[in-house]
Formats: C-alpha cells, structure tokens, sequence
C-alpha cells in the first residue's frame, strides 16, 4: 500500500496537509479557522458524506479521499452548479492518468459503466471578499471487501482501469489541479461582462 504523504502531492497553490484518520475532510477543512486555500487528505475517513446524507466510508489504503477548501471572488448563489465543472475537471484528470471509459452522473457521481468510481460533494458558505468553497472528492483505488454488498450498487475502482499503477499521491495531485484549474475557470468566467447582443 503506498502511504499519502504531503510533500508528495503537488498542488501548487495549496497548503497540502495528509491525516491518518478522521471523520469527514470535508468537516474538519469547514471547522478549521486557518486562512489560505488548502488540500487536507485522509488514509481513513470513518464519516464521509454524500448527496442526502449518504455516508462514504473509505477504508485504510483502498481510496484517494480529499478535499480542496478555496476563496471564491463571487457570491454563494454564482458557485450553484460548480459540482459539474468540478465532475468534469476529476474525469479530465482521471482520464489523463490512462483511465477510459469515465463518466459524470449529474451531479456528483463519477461511473465506469454502471460502476461507481468516486463521488464528489461541494459545500459553500458566505465570507469576507466572497464566499468558501469545500470540494470533497473520494476515488475507490482498490476494491473493498463487500462493498458493493453494503452500497447496493455496482462499483468500479480506478486499479482496474489503468494499465499502469498511479500511486495516490500522483493521483491525488493530478485530480487536485484539475479541479484548482476549473475553480479559476469559474472565477473568470464570472467576472466577464456579459457580451451585448447586436
């Protein structure tokens, strides 16, 4: 098992830190009052979460869970439907590494035919100078004993898609400036003023 280390995942803009163990990334990057745009990685999250209050438990070694916490420049009712740009970025990124067959189930499901692969949750709230955006992503990098069991539904992991194997902190780091690429993309966007009709 290749262990997540910090200094190994490249994010450039981003505070990179890695836990052993916690509850929801999410969570903690929400609860923590540093200032600055940061990435916080767990080898274990025991609470995770998804759409509906779905629980996503990711065990020791087996998944590429994380979460990019950002300053956005725009007010919190702009960032409705980030989920999909940042769906999209994850699959551009996961596709890049030499997985094929990726697609994104409106809005946060990342599947491999009827098989999911990773899930994606974005919680904003207002701040000073506009508002903070949590983009949570997990990956399934291995297979999970009974898992499909327990979630009812077809998984895929990412170590049956590659022809070569990509350590987590590779994809972590590939997946992470992706997604920091289109929050910046999402930004511009925003401050363009609207083109006039002839």
């Amino acid at each position: 098992m290749d262990r997540l280390e910090a200094k190994k995942i490249r994010a450039p803009g981003l505070e990179v830190r890695v836990v052993k163990r916690c509850t929801s990334t999410n969570t903690l990057l929400r609860d923590d009052r540093s200032a600055g745009p940061m990435l916080l990685a767990a080898e274990l999250q025991t609470a995770g979460r998804g759409r509906h209050g779905r629980r996503w438990r990711s065990a020791r070694g087996a998944g590429a869970t994380f979460s990019i916490r950002r300053l956005m420049r725009c007010e919190q009712r702009a960032l409705a439907g980030l989920s999909v740009a940042v769906g999209i970025a994850a699959a551009r990124a996961l596709r890049r590494l030499g997985a094929r067959g990726i697609a994104l189930k409106w809005p946060n499901d990342l599947m491999v035919n009827r098989g999911k692969l990773g899930g994606i949750l974005i919680e904003t709230r207002p701040a000073a100078g506009g508002s903070v955006a949590i983009v949570g992503i997990g990956i399934n990098c291995r297979a999970q004993a009974r898992l499909r069991a327990r979630l009812g539904r077809g998984v895929a992991t990412l170590d049956k898609l590659l022809q070569r194997p990509v350590s987590r902190n590779a994809l972590i780091g590939a997946v992470a400036r992706e997604v920091l690429a289109a929050l910046v993309a999402w930004e511009r966007a925003l401050e363009r003023p609207l083109e006039r009709a002839a």
